[in-house]
């Protein structure tokens, strides 16, 4: 029998490798970690790599690590520069684990794009992710694969209220380092800068945000107006065409009467329709009809004087 460590749902995670990080370092070369959990809410269940000192945009840890998985959704990432006071948000992404679970034998090598706190797509990782022993995986044969593929990652948006929390943290540290140690008015004057032009980014941010919102707002309600119009020119081309529907057929019925009945020499139909005005004739004399009515045999004009009148 299997052991209960081989029985139970586990998620394999190798961190290769990141390419094209944003540099975060003001002097020198960053120092990138790898970390991840499958519990945001809790920063202790949270496992590294080592620090790759002095990497850069490009790290290397080719580490591997295992986690037991209990039906999570997202394997959450986050890349970080090792510092001396706060460690540094480099980029981060939510990977949805389904894309694991569903992949040949439960095997994913990939290549994640991972996002810069402000939200925007900045670098790559490259992780090999594993499921055993998930209720419903992909039980196929998983070929060796040298060439990472393409997988699919996220912003999550508590992990990103997480990751921007860090990134105030990160800088009221730089801040505060800067006070206390007394930093040449150069280093000061770029922190400054630097405090000064992400307040300034995340304010042209907002502002950006606010147009396309009324943009958005301007096109739906002009396009609001359009179909109203042409809406209402349906309805008035409809109501036109009725109306000439009821005329053309109010004609018709008019001129069929007139065809049935006449207005003089027509012979007197002993089972006839006739309207009030119209004529007949019968027995060599001509009669006006006085009031509509479907006429009877014994209904003769000459007889019938409540219905005809001689002219």
């Amino acid at each position: 029998m299997l052991s209960q460590q081989y029985q139970d749902p586990t998620l394999s995670i190798t961190a290769h490798g990141a390419s094209n990080l944003k540099d975060v370092e003001m002097f020198g070369k960053q120092d990138p970690y790898f970390r991840f959990t499958l519990d945001i809410e809790n920063p202790k269940t949270f496992q590294k790599s080592f620090v790759h000192k002095n990497a850069g945009k490009n790290p290397v840890w080719n580490q591997s690590f295992s986690t037991p998985l209990n039906g999570e959704q997202d394997l959450f990432i986050e890349i970080m520069d090792d510092e001396t006071t706060a460690d540094a948000v480099i980029a981060f992404a939510a990977i949805p684990i389904n894309q694991v679970v569903h992949a040949p034998g439960g095997n994913l090598h990939a290549i994640f794009p991972v996002y810069t706190p402000d939200g925007k797509q900045n670098g790559e990782v490259t992780l090999t992710l594993t499921a055993h022993n998930v209720p419903g995986q992909n039980l196929g044969y998983a070929s060796h694969q040298e060439d990472a593929q393409y997988g699919v990652s996220r912003i999550v948006d508590v992990h990103l209220k997480r990751v921007k929390s860090l990134k105030n943290k990160e800088l009221a540290a730089d801040a505060g380092m800067a006070v206390a140690g007394g930093l040449f008015a150069l280093g000061a004057g770029l922190l400054v800068n630097k405090l000064n032009n992400d307040h300034n980014e995340a304010e042209q941010e907002r502002e950006d945000a606010e147009a396309e919102a009324e943009q958005e707002r301007e096109q739906l309600e002009e396009e609001r107006r359009r179909l109203e119009a042409e809406q209402a020119q349906f309805q008035a081309e409809q109501e036109a065409y009725r109306r000439q529907q009821e005329e053309q057929e109010n004609q018709n019925q008019h001129r069929d009467r007139e065809e049935h009945h006449g207005h003089g020499g027509c012979e007197w139909d002993p089972v006839g329709s006739y309207s009030a005005g119209d004529k007949v004739e019968y027995q060599g004399r001509d009669y006006i009809c006085l009031q509509g009515h479907v006429s009877n045999p014994t209904w003769e004009p000459s007889a019938a004087h409540s219905l005809w009148r001689a002219d």
